[in-house]
């Protein structure tokens, strides 16, 4: 999906979705957000932007640790998730500021000492001409730290539920070509390095994490719901049109096979936390 089309997809029903289960996914990603802050380590007082901040969940908590003397800001492409963020940051009397803009493009108004991003990397048309710009976003010696995920099939999270919805689908999906702009689209960590390194980044270090995230909802049901309302299973049913009910059942019989005790859904997932310094 080139830039213009994620434009156009951010601001259409899917960022409409993500408003509405802002809170949901905010959950499911949390272990992400709490090891890109681990990693940057922000003291009070720096300037810090949230790449592809989305509702602004990381920003906030970016604006927590920098303080009154600091600032947070995030750029995003959605308009409605960015509506969000700033009603988020209003209701917790934050100073947090967020701009609608192509990160690939944009340049802030003064250098930032850090960088931050929650997944929002991966869409770059031109990742290296988008990191290069980056760059001159920061300080001399200014660093970044984003969290990007490892393949599909190390996460369980997306790959099973795929899975499961692939024998209804009247062909199975072709591959993309390695590289293109997407969720996975990072999964090789040595072509991460090479891209950082292409735009000027040095001391890039990268770091696996790995676990199980909660998916939303109380039931194995309720999970099987939400797989159909966001992420790959949502994308690739809708595109293909096929009986939701027959999806949805496969889903949960999936789904039931991970839940604990609680009725919730735990499943492995995996990512790597990127850092990187400008020279």
């Amino acid at each position: 999906m080139s830039n213009s089309d994620q434009i156009d997809y951010w601001n259409g029903k899917a960022g409409e979705k993500w408003v509405l289960h802002a809170e949901r996914l905010d959950a499911l990603l949390a272990p992400f957000a709490g090891a890109v802050l681990d990693r940057v380590a922000l003291i009070e007082g720096e300037h810090v932007l949230d790449i592809g901040c989305g509702a602004g969940a990381l920003t906030l908590k970016a604006a927590d640790q920098v303080g009154t003397t600091g600032q947070a800001s995030g750029v995003d492409v959605s308009e409605p998730l960015l509506a969000l963020a700033r009603k988020r940051a209003e209701d917790r009397h934050l100073s947090a500021r967020f701009e609608r803009a192509d990160a690939s493009q944009y340049r802030t108004r003064t250098e930032m000492d850090a960088l931050i991003s929650r997944f929002g990397v991966m869409f770059f048309d031109d990742p290296v001409a988008g990191f290069a710009n980056l760059k001159q976003c920061l300080k001399p010696g200014g660093r970044m730290t984003f969290a990007c995920w490892q393949s599909l099939a190390e996460n369980d999270w997306a790959r099973a539920p795929l899975e499961a919805a692939l024998p209804l689908l009247p062909a199975p999906p072709a591959p993309p070509p390695p590289g293109t702009p997407g969720p996975f689209a990072f999964a090789d960590q040595d072509r991460v390095v090479k891209i950082l390194s292409d735009a000027g980044w040095s001391d890039i270090e990268i770091e696996p994490w790995r676990g199980n995230v909660t998916l939303p909802g109380d039931t194995a049901e309720e999970a099987a719901g939400f797989m159909l309302e966001i992420g790959p299973v949502a994308r690739l049913v809708a595109e293909a049109g096929i009986n939701m009910a027959l999806v949805r059942a496969a889903l949960f019989d999936l789904l039931s096979q991970h839940a604990g005790s609680d009725g919730r859904v735990p499943m492995p997932a995996a990512a790597w936390i990127v850092s990187a310094k400008a020279q």
